[in-house]
């Protein structure tokens, strides 16, 4: 993608999210559309409230998660063909029912990661693509609070900031590329490409907008949606800082990893 169309998916982020997440997920989506289109039929593996399918992939086969209010918005949004409310490590699907998954910021959030690379597998047809983001094992050492207070010579502090970060963020993995590489093999998989995104700098901000969006969770709380008023002129600060961060690519320390992985042998039975 090229600055301007770059530029015009971090707006239609803006408009509807808060400007952190806005920030992960014009990345994010910057990264699947310079991938290309994705086989057919799609599973999108903890889909949320369909935002991130509307703006970035215009419409996706079928959509997963546990959480019914945001499959509610989701299907408003008609972004899915089919929705479902399931967990991710009991998938309800047969055998070799798709072509690709989509996992975008969500096996971390799962206990059982293990289950969850099983079922992938076991629904996609041989060859087909696993396309999931996921955070790293530097992601919380790149928060700035940490790091000033690792600074100050107050490691206690320092990790303790690092752990409620992490719970507050219900990120139960956050593995290296070796680590995450690893994985998808002992499941059946053949990493193709593993890029890092979200470099220092940028999850400086991502950590700081967690602070300052006090205001879209009372727009949320009152209105509904966590924009109160999606004027473009009053994001255009907001645009300046985090369009460089948002075209940042390969930068050494970056707190993610896009991975695109491929489905071998033959899928695997139920556990």
């Amino acid at each position: 993608m090229n600055r301007e169309e770059t530029r015009e998916l971090l707006w239609r982020n803006l408009r509807e999210i808060p400007a952190f997440r806005a920030l992960i997920r014009t990345i994010e989506g910057r990264l699947l559309t310079e991938l290309g289109p994705l086989p057919r039929p799609l599973l999108d593996l903890g889909c949320g409230d369909g935002h991130f399918a509307q703006v970035v992939l215009g419409s996706v086969d079928v959509g997963l998660d546990l959480d019914v209010p945001k499959l509610v918005e989701a299907a408003d949004r008609r972004a899915y063909r089919h929705l479902g409310a399931g967990s991710a490590t009991i998938l309800p699907f047969r055998a070799e029912a798709f072509r690709s998954v989509l996992a975008n910021c969500a096996l971390e959030h799962i206990p059982d990661l293990d289950a969850v690379l099983h079922e992938v597998r076991r629904v996609l047809v041989p060859g087909g693509l696993f396309v999931l983001s996921v955070p790293n094992d530097v992601h919380n050492e790149n928060l700035l609070l940490s790091r000033l207070l690792g600074g100050l010579g107050l490691s206690r502090a320092a990790a303790a900031y690092r752990g409620w970060f992490r719970r507050m963020q219900v990120h139960h993995h956050m593995y290296s590329a070796d680590t995450w590489g690893r994985k998808l093999r002992e499941h059946g998989f053949r990493v193709c490409s593993s890029r890092g995104y979200l470099s220092p700098r940028a999850t400086v901000l991502l950590e700081l907008g967690h602070f300052a969006g006090w205001h879209n969770v009372l727009s949320r709380a009152l209105l509904g949606r966590w924009v109160a008023l999606p004027w473009r002129p009053l994001y255009a600060a907001t645009e300046r800082l985090l369009l460089p961060r948002v075209m940042e690519d390969g930068v050494a320390g970056s707190s993610c990893l896009f991975l695109v992985a491929e489905a071998e042998g033959k899928a695997p039975g139920p556990a």
